[in-house]
């Protein structure tokens, strides 16, 4: 029987994040959700640009680079220390969820700028759901040894396929990363920066070694998609974080409209 938790030894020495406040932050994201709900229906009159509302907003913005940072850092390289890096992402995208929701429910919840904060809650919920219930089954969806599958069913691979993708990663490693070996190594923000061709085809070769192995297959549709679909609503989420502040700081007067601009900002463009 293959036993692949982490000893108690190891893990006591990892900042990691445990399953109960895992939880506890999930708990507390969804009562602050229906807690906006019930503010919004009660319609109670509050301005979302006012000095706390906006603080929280500025504050909740900065904690959301949290996330961001982590994920710039593990592709360039200078995550040392993941489980700590995991931690940011972690207390950085619940918290600044929070501070956000505070700044947007003071304001009316179907607008545009909704959209980046729905973005944002669902990130949050799907990131702890698939950390607490599907950890195991995720890890082993990005695993590269044998351990990852289940002995009891034949594998069914095709070695001499398999052998000529490992082969065409080496010759491609030896321009991408000299240094680095093929079985450790994945292309990062700085391989795609400066050889994105190089960079792009031994993804491409990564891909297709998990599909000969049966990475995904073995591991379930679900996973195989989720960090896909994660990244992509993280990135959608940044895009429309980014839009909203610019407009807000640089066009207060298209914001505006019509309507006062009481809010701290830095140019009234569009009025």
């Amino acid at each position: 029987m293959n036993d692949f938790s982490i000893p108690k030894h190891a893990s006591s020495r990892r900042p990691d994040q445990s399953n109960p406040v895992l939880l506890a932050l999930l708990a507390l994201l969804l009562l602050a959700c229906f807690a906006a709900g019930a503010v919004h229906i009660l319609d109670v009159a509050r301005r979302p640009g006012d000095a706390l509302h906006q603080s929280a907003a500025i504050l909740g913005a900065i904690l959301l680079l949290g996330p961001l940072a982590f994920f710039l850092a593990k592709r360039m390289g200078y995550a040392q220390s993941p489980p700590w890096w995991f931690v940011v992402h972690v207390l950085g995208a619940n918290l600044g969820a929070l501070a956000i929701l505070f700044h947007a429910v003071a304001g009316s919840l179907v607008t545009p700028a909704s959209i980046p904060l729905l973005l944002m809650l669902l990130l949050c919920i799907q990131g702890i759901v698939a950390r607490v219930f599907l950890s195991r089954r995720l890890s082993f969806l990005f695993a590269r040894s044998t351990q990852s599958f289940n002995f009891q069913e034949p594998l069914g691979v095709d070695r001499e396929a398999l052998r000529t993708v490992i082969e065409r990663k080496k010759a491609l490693l030896e321009t991408l990363d000299p240094t680095s070996t093929e079985a450790t190594f994945s292309p990062r923000l700085r391989h795609f920066l400066a050889s994105p061709i190089q960079a792009l085809r031994y993804q491409g070769l990564a891909e297709k070694e998990l599909r000969l192995v049966g990475a995904r297959r073995r591991a379930g549709r679900v996973l195989a998609t989720w960090r896909r679909l994660h990244l992509l609503g993280a990135a959608l989420f940044y895009i429309g974080m980014l839009g909203h502040v610019v407009i807000m700081l640089f066009f207060a007067g298209y914001a505006a409209g019509e309507g006062e601009i009481y809010w701290w900002h830095l140019a009234a463009w569009g009025r």
